[in-house]
């Protein structure tokens, strides 16, 4: 179930795993001088609560300072740490973390990394990777918080209780998709549909079973790519916290891809209880507005036959 692990207004207790350090920092560099030979020297000091806060507002959200984090006007409690960096001899490297909470809309804190570069400074590499997050996993918490989806879709999935009839609902919010590759497939016949917002999840869908089955909330990274050698890569986070078979099965994902070069997916989702509206639509047989459920065979088939919609607001739901 649910825990609320923190009170209304107090701020949460963080992440025991996340590997974030402080939320402010002082950089100190030195590099040739690109004129007049000698050395380059200067300093940064970046408060990393005030950076998020301005890429935050400039992506139209609002958001109020409490000590070292953040509190969106969606009710959301967000924190953003400092890993470690790096400076090879043309830019600057950085890894941070940033944090997310809510007293009931998460059973426990969700943390994701950002890794960027800048060839200006640090403060940009930092203000890089947070647009990144803003942009795509912002989303995916931004819809577990409202009332409707503005950003993502969503499939719907019942799973039996155990007490003889009863269901619970489950929901699975999929954000927006980072997908590049290096040129267009020559042979398309290895993949049975174009790639949509649910391919990477509905693919790999049995490591998941254990946070389906589950009544908690999970935020998941999903990364898989492959290179023009054939040779495949992944990554999977469950909260923050690799997740083995989440990798393993995006590996074998991405082993089925047509050739394109150099191909990446990557995604973030949340897994978690439906809303209550939902649930009790589909223990009547109906569905909401807006919710696509001829679907439902695909996923049995192990894939899901969801194309881009039009208006990239369309909800789809799959039940079962």
């Amino acid at each position: 179930m649910i825990s609320k692990f923190n009170a209304a207004n107090a701020e949460p207790k963080g992440h025991p795993d996340n590997p974030g350090q402080d939320s402010w920092i002082c950089f100190s560099f030195e590099r040739e001088a690109e004129k007049g030979g000698g050395v380059e020297q200067w300093s940064e000091e970046i408060d990393l609560v005030e950076v998020l806060r301005e890429v935050l507002v400039g992506g139209g959200w609002s958001a109020e300072r409490q000590g070292d984090w953040l509190v969106a006007a969606n009710g959301l409690w967000l924190k953003p740490r400092f890993v470690e960096h790096a400076h090879p001899a043309d830019a600057i490297l950085t890894s941070t973390t940033i944090e997310v909470a809510h007293s009931t809309l998460l059973s426990l804190p969700c943390f994701e990394y950002q890794h960027s570069s800048s060839g200006e400074s640090a403060t940009a590499s930092i203000r890089a990777g947070f647009e990144q997050w803003m942009r795509m996993d912002w989303r995916v918490f931004d819809d577990l918080a409202a009332p409707s989806l503005r950003h993502c879709s969503e499939m719907i999935m019942n799973f039996p209780e155990a007490s003889e009839g009863a269901l619970h609902a489950r929901r699975v919010l999929f954000g927006p998709v980072a997908h590049r590759a290096s040129r267009k497939a020559a042979d398309l016949s290895r993949e049975e549909h174009l790639f949509c917002p649910c391919c990477l999840f509905t693919n790999t869908l049995e490591a998941f079973m254990p946070q389906l089955r589950s009544k908690d909330v999970f935020g998941i990274r999903l990364y898989a790519a492959r290179d023009a050698s054939g040779e495949v890569m992944a990554d999977c986070r469950v909260n923050g916290e690799d997740w083995p078979a989440g990798a393993e099965a995006l590996r074998a994902y991405a082993a089925s891809w047509p050739d394109r070069g150099f191909e990446s997916r990557k995604q973030y989702v949340l897994i978690g209880p439906a809303p209550e509206a939902v649930f009790d639509s589909v223990q009547a047989g109906k569905c909401r507005e807006g919710v696509n459920t001829a679907l439902a065979h695909a996923l049995l088939a192990g894939c899901i036959e969801n194309q881009r919609a039009q208006n990239h607001k369309e909800t789809r739901s799959l039940f079962w």
